[in-house]
């Protein structure tokens, strides 16, 4: 079972298939009658499910697998179905059962109410974290033509799922396009050269930088060189002695050493995404792409030029 993307109300969603050892607790007869999948509407995690042979199940008996489900689960479930009637709609929603149908209609009470899909969306003007890590990665990777989500869970510290939306961001953002192989593997292909591409992608390119915080020594983790110190590591600018050093939000704890928000000698990123680029020679120095991103609004002429000499000099 592969995944697939649906549409509810409009809005783009990744059906990611619920592994076989995530659903103990459900029966033999319904794991045998349903397909699984999770996914996100309105930062709603969801279970969704889609009988084998829809014409087998009442509106009473999904309400019963449905509550079985969330019960085994612990987050709500909804039914896809292909079309549905208007009185078998209200029999489902008389029920209570949460039901999607294609883009046309859904009833997901606890985050929407029964309505007809929207023509309308929100469109994307910013890259999350997440997508522009991957973007980032393409930029630098070598003798990359297109990616997978598969491949890219290989090696990033990201599940499945948040690559996913990831790829979906990229493309309402206009930076990819997707298409599906034989197999039912989602290839992620990027036009047009990756100059061009860099230059389309500053409208939604953002700093990486969340917060700064200073300390009187560097501390221990997962800490990368950053600042003026890793500018002058791919430039001629000369070291600073002060350090400036980056971290993932995810792995920064806060606990284990003294930091403020005023001053120090050392200077601590907070970063939005990991600090490294996966198969980059220096894992210990931020990449080039994140700190022109972290640094271009930098008011030192001197920065500025060394930033602009790093980029014309990239190897696309």
């Amino acid at each position: 079972m592969n995944e697939k993307e649906i549409s509810i109300l409009g809005i783009p969603a990744m059906l990611i298939p619920i592994p076989r050892n995530q659903l103990r607790g459900l029966n033999a007869d319904t794991l045998l009658r349903f397909w699984f999948y999770s996914t996100t509407f309105n930062n709603q995690d969801l279970c969704i499910i889609q009988a084998k042979k829809m014409d087998e199940y009442s509106p009473l008996k999904y309400r019963r697998a449905t509550e079985k489900i969330e019960e085994v689960l612990n987050k709500p479930v909804a039914v896809l179905l292909d079309s549905l009637a208007y009185y078998e709609r209200e029999r489902l929603i008389h029920q209570g059962v949460y039901f999607i149908v294609s883009d046309k209609y859904a009833f997901l009470p606890s985050l929407i109410v029964n309505v007809q899909a929207k023509k309308k969306t929100k469109i994307s003007t910013k890259l999350t974290p997440a997508a522009q890590y991957i973007l980032l990665y393409y930029f630098l990777a070598d003798g990359i033509d297109e990616l997978t989500i598969n491949g890219l869970q290989e090696i990033m510290p990201y599940n499945y799922l948040a690559l996913s939306r990831a790829v979906i961001n990229l493309e309402e953002c206009k930076l990819c396009r997707t298409a599906k192989g034989n197999n039912g593997t989602k290839f992620i292909r990027f036009e047009p050269s990756k100059r061009e591409l860099w230059e389309k992608a500053q409208a939604y390119l953002s700093s990486p930088v969340k917060k700064v915080l200073y300390s009187d020594s560097i501390p221990e983790g997962n800490f990368s060189v950053s600042g003026i110190n890793a500018l002058s590591y791919y430039s001629r600018l000369n070291p600073e002695p002060y350090e400036t050093v980056a971290i993932w939000d995810k792995l920064f704890n806060i606990r284990n050493t003294s930091y403020n928000e005023a001053e120090g000698p050392c200077k601590i990123q907070i970063w939005k995404y990991p600090t490294t680029i996966p198969n980059q020679q220096k894992s210990s120095v931020v990449d080039k792409l994140s700190l022109y991103l972290s640094m271009k609004d930098e008011p030192d002429a001197r920065i500025g030029k060394e930033l602009e000499i790093i980029i014309e000099e990239m190897k696309w």
